[in-house]
Order: structure tokens, then C-alpha cells, then sequence
């Protein structure tokens, strides 16, 4: 798969559009709002595919945007952390994978959830955004958010998120198991690779004795942006991700812990 997408970056990653992200926060924050103000349009958002093929074309593109219920006012404050979210991950994505790989994933898990609704009935393009925290999780581990007060790894909500992901897919509807498969599916079709990498890394850091040449593949050195040490320099550094637009530009950029607490 990694070789099939190279070859399609090289061909045409010159005509993929760049910060679509900003244009899915933008219309998730007017549809949410749109619903706050009058509750009953959320059912013209939602994905119906009969609706569809009776002319109501706006819902196969705005169901991955609406809100699946009626909005409140402490659901606003919520969504507006929700989408701040979204546009940091959408942001760190694109600057990993270049804006022609984001919007690849982006589209089509889009395209395969609109796709199984005319299989299976209306689905929730939900999952969409849930396996986006999924690839996130798996490019930046170490990226740490603030639940109320407390610290928490992005590996750790990965893998919360992918757990109940799994739990839905085991026990939920039809429609739910088949939105989830084709999420989980453009998930791994970007990351699995990434995944096998790392349980074979753990189960070769889980033997004691390790046959010469079958060891298991390097860990990547994080280095500071500022000091330029190394966790290969000193095994115990501790380093912090920062995206501040002042200094980094949004950009995940990874400091060691003496250089983060202070201005970079």
C-alpha cells in the first residue's frame, strides 16, 4: 500500500487542495450552530439515502458534518473544543503526510461511508472524524491533551477510541459495524503498516535473549528543536510536542522537557 500511494502522491499530489481542514471545522461549527438555533433541521442534515435519490443531494455531503442530535448550550462549548481539536490533528496530519495523503484518507473514508449507506441504510459519519484521532494517535503518541486538568497521552484516547470502535463493531447495529469497517478499513490502509511495525518492536522487546540479526526495528531518536540532544545522547530525557503558531506554526515540533517550559 505504502508504494501504491507513493505512486499516486508523485502523479498527483500537485492537484490536492491544501487545509481542507479548516473547511471542515468551518462547516461542522455553522451546522452545529444551524441546529442550535432551530433543532428540527437537523433531520435535513442526516444521511437518508431514499432522500438522496429523490433530489435531497446536500445530505450525502453534510452528514459528515451535523450534529447527531439536538445541540445544547453547554454542547456548543463542547463542540467548539471538539472542532479546536479536529483542527489540530487535521493540521499535524497534513504536515506529516503532505495534504495530498491527508485529503486522500479524508475522501475516502468519506466516499466508503456514503457508499455502504446505500448498501446498508442511513449511517453516521462520526466514525469518519474517530479514525482520524486513530491515525493521529498513531503519528504523534507522545502529543499530550488536557482532559479538564490532567495530562493525558494521545496514544492513550487512541486507544480508548479504537476499543470502543471494536466494542461497536462486535455488538452494534448493522449500519453502526458497517460506518466503523470502512472507517477502520482507509485506518489501516494509512497505518497498518505503522502498527505491525510496533507489535513486532514489542514482541521483540519482550524476548530475553534475541538471536543475532532478528532484533527488533530501531525506535526513532527524538531530538530537541532547540538544544539539538538527543534520547540517544541520554536514555531518561523526557521530551513534550508543542504546535504553538507563534514559534513552531502549528507544526508538531518535540523539545525537551528543560527547553518546553520555557519561550522556545
Amino acid at each position: 500500500m505504502e508504494k501504491l500511494l507513493a505512486r499516486l502522491e508523485r502523479r498527483f499530489a500537485r492537484y490536492a487542495p491544501e487545509g481542507i481542514i479548516l473547511w471542515i471545522v468551518a462547516i461542522s461549527g455553522v451546522l452545529h450552530l444551524l441546529v442550535f438555533a432551530k433543532p428540527e433541521a437537523a433531520a435535513f442534515l442526516w444521511l437518508d439515502p431514499n432522500a438522496v435519490l429523490r433530489g435531497e443531494i446536500w445530505r450525502a455531503f453534510t452528514f459528515l458534518f451535523a450534529p447527531l442530535g439536538p445541540v445544547t448550550t453547554t454542547g456548543l462549548f463542547w463542540t467548539a473544543l471538539g472542532l479546536w481539536f479536529l483542527h489540530t490533528m487535521g493540521t499535524a496530519l497534513e504536515a506529516q503526510w503532505g495534504s495530498f495523503r491527508f485529503d486522500l484518507y479524508f475522501f475516502l473514508a468519506a466516499i466508503g461511508t456514503l457508499a455502504i449507506a446505500f448498501v446498508v441504510g442511513p449511517v453516521s459519519g462520526r466514525w469518519v472524524a474517530t479514525s482520524l484521532l486513530l491515525a493521529f494517535a498513531v503519528e504523534f503518541p507522545e502529543y499530550e491533551v488536557l482532559l479538564i486538568i490532567l495530562p493525558v497521552k494521545v496514544k492513550w484516547l487512541g486507544l480508548l477510541s479504537g476499543g470502543y470502535m471494536i466494542w461497536q463493531l462486535v455488538g452494534g447495529g448493522l449500519q453502526t459495524r458497517a460506518a466503523i469497517g470502512v472507517s477502520l478499513g482507509v485506518f489501516l490502509l494509512f497505518c497498518g503498516a505503522d502498527l505491525l511495525s510496533w507489535g513486532r518492536r514489542a514482541a521483540g522487546d519482550g524476548r530475553r535473549k534475541i538471536p543475532d540479526g532478528f532484533g527488533p526495528a530501531e525506535r526513532r531518536t527524538r531530538v530537541c528543536a532547540k538544544c539539538g540532544r538527543s534520547d540517544k545522547d541520554d536514555p531518561s530525557l523526557e521530551f513534550r510536542v508543542c504546535d504553538c503558531q507563534e514559534v513552531c506554526r502549528g507544526k508538531l515540533t518535540e523539545y525537551c522537557l528543560e527547553h518546553a517550559k520555557t519561550p522556545h
